[in-house]
């Protein structure tokens, strides 16, 4: 894949964890925050569907990656999260984590709908 190409899709996971973060965690945005530190494509499947194309959107592409992010264990709005005070902390004072994401998009852009669907994975089983 050319560096371009790569640039311009990494945009695209980075800024849906975010809008997902505030979307899920009302007032988090303003009072606390969680960040993503880094992004990591494990790989992309171009095209993806053995390349069947779906309506007026066309193919599909599959990126699959990591994200790397750390969060403030002192804030009153993480407290929910077990264990977090017994959790190592990194040289900024917080703690640590990585998720496993998995991100179908059109591989013409122009052609969506410019909607995110995001499916919150629990235990380790992902739908869809």
């Amino acid at each position: 894949m050319n560096p371009t190409r790569l640039r311009r899709f990494l945009s695209v996971p980075a800024a849906a964890f975010v809008a997902i973060v505030a979307t899920l965690t009302p007032g988090l945005t303003s009072s606390a925050s969680a960040r993503i530190t880094r992004i990591v494509i494990d790989s992309v499947q171009s095209p993806t569907f053995a390349g069947t194309s779906f309506g007026v959107v066309g193919q599909y592409e599959r990126i699959v990656g990591q994200a790397f992010g750390e969060v403030d264990p002192r804030h009153p709005l993480n407290a929910i999260i077990t264990d977090i005070q017994a959790a190592p902390r990194n040289v900024r004072g917080n703690v640590e984590y990585r998720t496993d994401f998995f991100l179908l998009r059109p591989i013409d852009m122009s052609r969506g709908t410019g909607n995110i669907f995001y499916n919150v994975v629990t235990r380790g089983t992902r739908t869809g």
